[in-house]
């Protein structure tokens, strides 16, 4: 599935409602308000497509270059793998193996002998 876009009017809504500062929130919580300088910025999704965000007005976010590729990689990606695995989890796929390919286990040459059943 293809990532919606925000159309032309929800854009222009949004770049109306930012009045030309960035709309991203820093790590402390706090707007950037950084000036939104011609084609330096991005329309964003606050919530991600890929986990149901829709391309409206109440969705979209406009950010300066530096605060879309932080939001990006430290927020947007994570969560949409975690999404991703929780999915993957629930219909039985499961996580693959970190130490690589298990080898078939092998029989034993000889039957294996209790403690009790051992004559001294």
């Amino acid at each position: 599935m293809s990532r919606r876009e925000f159309s032309k009017e929800v854009r222009r809504q949004a770049h109306a409602r930012a009045d030309g500062y960035c709309e991203g929130l820093k790590a402390d919580g706090t707007r950037c308000n950084g000036a939104l300088l011609d084609g330096r910025f991005h329309y964003d999704h606050n919530i991600p497509d890929a986990l149901g965000g829709e391309p409206e007005l109440w969705n979209c976010v406009v950010l300066c270059v530096p605060c879309h590729t932080e939001k990006t990689a430290k927020r947007d990606v994570p969560m949409i793998a975690k999404a991703k695995r929780v999915a993957d989890r629930h219909i039985g796929i499961k996580k693959r193996s970190s130490f690589g390919p298990r080898k078939p286990q092998r029989s034993a040459s000889r039957p294996i002998e209790r403690r009790s059943e051992v004559q001294p």
